[in-house]
């Protein structure tokens, strides 16, 4: 049974990750930042590191390095990356600082098992895989598709390998993240934090790409646009709140 260490910032990608990989039967231990990842490789041997790019504390990079350096038991395990910015210069970036591959978040459990059967070398991965937890249901409605805020049921049901039960969980996790985020927003606000804003945003990227909330990946990306002017963006602000609500009460729904 390999052994992988998952290391994700987010809650709901490190849930996702973890759950595909545990599926599959692999033996998998979690990290919620960076320093955890490093900690988690210097005590137990892996046979690889699927290591998010961007994290607090280290970013997937620096924590690859500290492994890497070490004398620990996983400093020549095979290192994957994962990450929201799939450009060809962080994806170039990554793979110089020593990452096999780079994942685009975000992924689906398919694309998930098989970059990692392919690079442990060994069929046990797909022998040991067990069936979806949940049957596959019938697409949505294209009439769903023309409202702008509809969710992409297709594309979270690709992302969860079919499994609507995975779905439910991932969106249940989503809608949590999405009460909390007023809060979050405000205090940054009241100290006109735009990096933090701008990693929040990509945290929230990844999290509505896996639950298939295209409205909320464009909600983003518009605020993104508006981070470059000399006032905090009042008004955009307003509209991305706005567009987080909607998403709420839609998965809530």
């Amino acid at each position: 049974m390999p052994r992988i260490l998952v290391a994700d910032d987010n809650p709901l990608s490190l849930r996702f990750l973890a759950d595909a990989l545990a599926d599959a039967g692999v033996e998998v231990a979690e990290a919620d930042d960076g320093p955890a990842a490093v900690r988690l490789a210097k005590e137990r041997a892996f046979d690889l590191l699927l290591l998010d790019a961007r994290m607090p504390g280290l970013d997937g990079a620096a924590a690859l390095a500290r492994i890497r350096a070490d004398s620990g038991p996983s400093r020549h395990a095979i290192a994957l990356a994962t990450t929201a910015d799939d450009s060809a210069g962080t994806t170039a970036a990554l793979r110089e600082h020593g990452f096999a591959a780079v994942l685009p978040k975000p992924l689906s459990i398919d694309a998930l098992r098989a970059a990692v059967a392919s690079h442990l070398r060994t069929a046990a991965f797909a022998v040991h895989e067990r069936p979806a937890r949940a049957a596959r249901v019938e697409d949505r409605a294209d009439e769903d598709r023309a409202d702008d805020d509809a969710l992409d049921d297709e594309q979270a049901r690709r992302a969860a390998g079919g499994d609507q039960a995975i779905v439910a969980a991932l969106r249940g996790l989503l809608v949590t993240e999405l009460e909390a985020l007023p809060a979050e927003v405000a205090a940054m606000a009241a100290r006109d934090d735009r990096p933090a804003l701008l990693e929040r945003l990509h945290r929230l990227d990844a999290s509505a790409g896996f639950c298939g909330v295209p409205a909320l990946v464009a909600a983003s990306a518009r605020l993104r646009g508006r981070l470059g002017d000399e006032d905090w963006p009042g008004a955009g602000m307003a509209d991305f709140l706005a567009a987080c609500d909607r998403a709420r009460e839609r998965l809530s729904g």
